[in-house]
């Protein structure tokens, strides 16, 4: 069941969709606000109060909160492998073993930043379900079924929530949102170290990115805990100063994990001025973290596309790493340059890049170039010569021009 609030000029509260019965917490939704402001961080506060009469451990790790909003414009976000399998993330690892403890009538609330959207003016509705952050848990590391008929990971009842939010949005000018942006930028740098204030703060600046606070987001890197955060905000500022930072930031920094990020958003970027820097990465050393590098300026020197482009991948072919190499193929793919072709022709005699090789023909051509049959020398030169005849009729295409999901290729024959 789902509930919708509207909300007026007054903060709101929302109840919880609780199933009937005996609740051992209560749960409302609301937002930090009732209206926001284009470019606005947009943030979600879930309030829970222990309304049993045992104790119950609590803790962000415990708990989630799943925002969508309904017809809102999301990020774009680069495909760097282009036509290529889809892009791979990993999810962070949150866990606490002996949680604080929440006693009967105790309300605890937690945040939560609305990620992925650049909402446009107008009246939208943010669905938001979840758990709140509540585990059965009676500390000083006892399991709960000591003094309980409960026991850890039983169910707390009340604690599911799911519900509709009305959430207003309007166009505002520079100052305004500026002033807006005030509070998040004192928390962000207020006090020693970063406490939770703090680090929620910069999640909603570096989250948002607004260009006028580039030099703030860039200041974030002076602390380790929020380097990251500043590669995540530049990474999403089109300008030439917020890329001349984040390449400063690459070589200013020894950490190959922070290094590994800065890459990724610059090859997402991927504009002309950066094909020396990309260039610059593709040496690279033995170490696994180093080579995730090359790939990502491999990608981006692919998204660049072009004769240039192709001449800086060429240069990658003699690496040791398989993924590299791979990955050099799906980039050439990516190039819309008829030079890659004799390239990727050359590539095909290495078993561990052929189907690599093969997606990379398909992409550049939307011909289907491998069936199966044949040697790799016989199919070679089978496609140099089919290649001879064709490049002059072929129509080229790029990383942006993906064909739809099961389309049939005319073979190369």
């Amino acid at each position: 069941m789902i509930r919708t609030i509207h909300l007026g000029d007054l903060l709101f509260l929302v109840a919880l969709i609780a199933p009937s019965g005996f609740c051992q917490v209560n749960v409302t939704v609301k937002l930090n606000q009732p209206n926001y402001l284009v470019g606005e961080p947009i943030i979600v506060i879930v309030d829970f109060t222990n309304i049993g009469t045992e104790a119950l451990g609590y803790s962000i790790c415990d708990g989630h909160a799943d925002l969508t909003v309904a017809g809102g414009q999301q990020k774009q976000i680069p495909r760097l492998r282009g036509c290529d399998l889809g892009e791979g993330s990993g999810g962070a690892v949150c866990g606490l073993d002996h949680p604080p403890t929440m006693a009967p009538g105790q309300t605890v609330s937690f945040r939560y930043l609305l990620k992925g959207y650049r909402l446009q003016s107008g009246s939208y509705v943010m669905h938001a379900s979840g758990r709140a952050g509540v585990r059965w848990f009676f500390g000083m590391g006892r399991d709960s079924s000591l003094v309980s008929e409960r026991k850890q990971g039983d169910p707390v009842e009340g604690a599911m929530f799911d519900v509709a939010l009305s959430l207003d949005i309007r166009q505002g000018t520079e100052d305004q949102l500026r002033q807006r942006y005030l509070r998040y930028v004192n928390e962000a740098v207020s006090g020693f170290g970063i406490t939770v204030p703090s680090r929620e703060a910069r999640e909603a600046i570096a989250e948002m990115a607004p260009p006028f606070l580039e030099k703030t987001i860039l200041a974030f890197a002076n602390q380790p805990e929020s380097a990251g955060l500043a590669a995540e905000g530049l990474g999403q500022i089109p300008t030439p100063e917020s890329r001349a930072d984040l390449v400063r930031l690459f070589d200013k920094s020894a950490d190959l994990s922070l290094r590994g990020i800065i890459a990724e958003k610059l090859a997402g970027i991927a504009t002309p001025e950066e094909l020396p820097f990309f260039s610059s990465l593709l040496p690279g050393r033995s170490s696994t973290l180093d080579d995730r590098i090359r790939v990502l300026a491999v990608l981006g020197i692919g998204k660049l596309g072009g004769e240039d482009a192709v001449k800086a991948l060429q240069s990658v072919l003699p690496s040791p790493n398989p993924e590299v190499r791979q990955t050099v193929a799906v980039a050439l793919g990516n190039t819309r340059s008829s030079a890659a072709v004799p390239i990727l022709i050359g590539m095909y005699a290495e078993e561990a890049v052929r189907n690599d090789v093969c997606w990379a023909l398909a992409t550049l051509t939307h011909y289907q170039w491998c069936n199966g049959g044949g040697t790799a020398s016989d199919t070679q030169a089978r496609w140099r010569e089919w290649w001879r005849s064709h490049a002059s009729l072929l129509t080229l295409y790029g990383m942006d021009q993906c064909p739809p999901f099961g389309t049939v290729f005319p073979f190369v024959n």
